[in-house]
């Protein structure tokens, strides 16, 4: 079986529903400071090559979180989706609506700042037990095993950090805190027909005005240029979204997602091209780890001793 290299954070059954009459979807990309505009298939936009790779495991588990996790994500949220389209939002079995939760919470942890950001931290993580073990290697190495704690490491255990990385991506994305709670809000589809401008979509896709603890807490995901999937903590918060001006709510949505993109928006046209250009990754990163929680953890495994570095 041929490896998948392509891996989309944006997936294509998800951006096919953004395309325009010509059966494409306008990605406007930044690159170094400037919006380029082009037309695209959904399949040739949203993805990075090996994203998901596991560097330094066997060629056939290197794609392990891409064949055995993203994929079969994506699979069941395409399914999801479409009923989602239907407007029936009631009566799903847990499995069913646990796929859409996933897919949704997978938009804040797939993309590629998130997964080079945890790949770095679990690789600064073993680099310091490594340093830390490395001080009491010469009392125990043979006299035919490698001359450092580093090599031996490397030779039997070269794709750990790796591995531990590509597990913490899939345990984020089936969160036990964030996915129990969309899982219990209110769904439904937001109607914006009567917008003047269309919905946009982007590679930060979630719109998410307040905490998700507060009450009155809800979730927009555009899911095509005149829908949004709504999740809310209570229905008056629906009922609400739906008697608000359908332009301005468009237009304050819009202007979110493209102010938290930061390589990517998609739209089924050029029309908002300036508007895109004069908000582009204008607010900052989500922070998904702080410094002081990743300090934290890398001080933690220099003091680890070796029969914690091999569990």
């Amino acid at each position: 079986m041929e490896l998948p290299r392509k891996h989309h954070y944006n997936p294509a059954f998800y951006l096919d529903r953004f395309v325009g009459p010509d059966g494409y979807v306008r990605e406007m990309r930044l690159v170094r400071g400037k919006v380029v505009l082009k037309s695209r298939h959904p399949d040739a936009t949203g993805f990075q090559r090996d994203l998901y790779r596991i560097e330094g495991a066997p060629e056939e588990h290197s794609q392990h979180l891409e064949v055995h996790f993203m994929s079969p994500l994506d699979n069941g949220a395409a399914r999801a989706l479409e009923r989602i389209e239907a407007g029936d939002t009631m009566d799903w079995s847990a499995d069913e609506r646990s796929e859409w939760v996933r897919f949704v919470i997978g938009f804040l942890f797939r993309h590629p700042a998130s997964v080079a950001l945890i790949k770095k931290h679990f690789a600064d993580m073993f680099q310091g037990a490594i340093e830390a073990l490395e001080r009491h290697y010469d009392e125990v190495r043979g006299p035919n095993d490698p001359a450092t704690f580093a090599e031996a490491y490397a030779q039997s255990n070269p794709a750990a950090a790796e591995i531990h990385a590509t597990n913490m991506i899939a345990e984020l994305i089936d969160n036990d805190r964030l996915g129990p709670t969309i899982f219990d809000m209110r769904w439904a589809v937001l109607e914006m027909k009567r917008s003047k401008f269309s919905v946009l979509t982007s590679d930060r896709p979630i719109y998410l005005p307040v905490p998700l603890g507060r009450p009155d807490a809800y979730i927009l995901l555009p899911i095509s240029p005149t829908k949004y999937f709504v999740a809310a903590r209570q229905h008056p918060t629906i009922k609400a979204l739906n008697q608000l001006d359908r332009t301005t709510l468009v237009r304050e949505v819009n202007t979110a997602l493209v102010q938290q993109a930061r390589e990517f928006v998609w739209g089924c046209d050029d029309s908002q091209r300036r508007f895109v250009e004069k908000h582009f990754a204008k607010l900052p990163e989500r922070e998904l780890l702080t410094e002081a929680q990743m300090q934290e953890a890398i001080n933690a495994a220099r003091g680890a001793t070796a029969k914690d570095f091999e569990e």
